[in-house]
């Protein structure tokens, strides 16, 4: 059988509600979902949109550490936004974070990006990975 490994962040990293987990190494990769751009101490968004996209690039550098890696073995990302308004600021911050040898990526506008009602999630995050130590 595969081996099947849960990625936990380290404490006061971004976490998931009950019954989710933070990512997945399996097959040589890394899988992680719902990735927000939600504060860890606070657990709420900014309202201002690339304050939200630096603070999930920020997340998932925690959770890639978590892992093992780096944003440098980021192979695909999907982003689920909630407006595609959202689109141009959002890659605004990409290009800080991957300014050459970008990951594949495609935006999906969706009905709800939140996790939970009443939040203020512009977007989510589904990132593979390689997994270097595989």
């Amino acid at each position: 059988m595969a081996k099947r490994e849960v990625v936990i962040a380290p404490p006061g990293g971004p976490s998931h509600g009950k019954g989710m987990v933070q990512g997945i190494k399996a097959g040589g990769l890394i899988f992680f979902s719902a990735i927000r751009g939600n504060d860890p101490v606070t657990n709420f968004e900014s309202d201002d949109t690339k304050e939200q996209a630096r603070q999930a690039f920020e997340n998932l550098k925690v959770l890639l550490a978590a892992a093992g890696a780096t944003l440098e073995h980021v192979v695909k990302v999907t982003l689920y936004l909630q407006d595609l308004k959202y689109r141009l600021l959002f890659h605004d911050v990409w290009m800080e974070y991957f300014p050459k040898d970008t990951p594949a990526r495609i935006a999906i506008q969706v009905a709800d990006a939140n996790a939970q009602p009443g939040r203020n999630a512009h977007f989510a995050l589904d990132v593979i990975a390689i997994d270097p130590s595989a």
